[in-house]
């Protein structure tokens, strides 16, 4: 199986900053082509983390599992 640790850890990451990024642009004084863009950035950010999450939220790994019937004895 592989780790995806590092693949979370990238989605937590554009989502908090993309999310940061968009709340800066708005409450600081800026001009408007300014905050479009910075808005624009923000937001490809969260998309790109809506995406990846989804992404690994149904992205299932196939396992090879073989399954062996196991007898057992009985103590007396």
């Amino acid at each position: 199986m592989k780790d995806k640790s590092m693949e979370v850890f990238l989605v937590v990451l554009f989502g908090i900053l993309g999310l940061a990024i968009i709340v800066l642009a708005w409450v600081r004084p800026m001009p408007d082509s300014e905050r479009i863009l910075t808005t624009l950035i923000g937001s490809i950010g969260l998309l790109l983390a809506l995406g990846q999450g989804l992404f690994l939220k149904t992205n299932r790994q196939e396992t090879e599992v073989e399954y062996v019937l196991v007898r057992t004895k009985e103590k007396p």
